[in-house]
C-alpha cells in the first residue's frame, strides 16, 4: 500500500495528516512577506522556553533550529513543501519563537558576491 505523497505518516499510530493540515490550509504566513528558501533561522530562547507545549511540528522546527537551519532543510525536516515549511516558520518567526538570518543580498535584489563565494567554497570543502 502506498502513502500520498501530499501526506506525512505521523509516529502516533501511523495516522496520516494531509499536507494542508499543518497550516490550516493557508499558503502564505500571517506575518506578510514569504521568507526566500535561503533564509536561515535559530530559535530564541522564548521558543525554546515554549518548545515542550508546542505543536509536534512546530516543536521539531525549533528544537532543531539550536544551531542555524535554512527554511529548505526544515522543509526536508518535516517532509513538508517548502511552502508549508515557509509558512510553519513564518508564523514561528512572528510569534519570535525564531530569530530569521536573511541572506546578503546586493541593492539589485540579487545575491551578493561574498556570499556566493562564501557558498561555492563550502560546497569545495564537502
Amino acid at each position: 500500500m502506498s502513502v500520498d505523497r501530499r501526506q506525512r505518516p505521523q509516529a502516533d499510530g501511523g495516522r496520516v495528516v494531509p499536507n494542508y493540515a499543518f497550516t490550516a490550509g493557508r499558503t502564505r504566513s500571517l506575518a506578510g512577506a514569504d521568507m526566500p528558501i535561503e533564509a536561515l533561522v535559530t530559535a530564541t530562547e522564548l521558543g525554546l522556553a515554549k518548545a515542550p507545549g508546542m505543536p509536534p511540528e512546530s516543536r521539531v522546527i525549533v528544537e532543531a533550529s539550536t544551531e542555524p537551519q535554512s527554511l529548505a532543510e526544515i522543509g526536508a525536516l518535516l517532509g513538508v513543501p517548502i511552502g508549508v515549511a515557509r509558512v510553519l516558520v513564518s508564523d514561528l518567526a512572528a510569534e519570535d519563537h525564531l530569530a530569521v538570518h536573511l541572506p546578503l543580498v546586493g541593492t539589485d535584489g540579487r545575491p551578493r558576491r561574498e556570499l556566493l563565494e562564501r557558498l561555492l567554497d563550502g560546497l569545495r570543502t564537502r
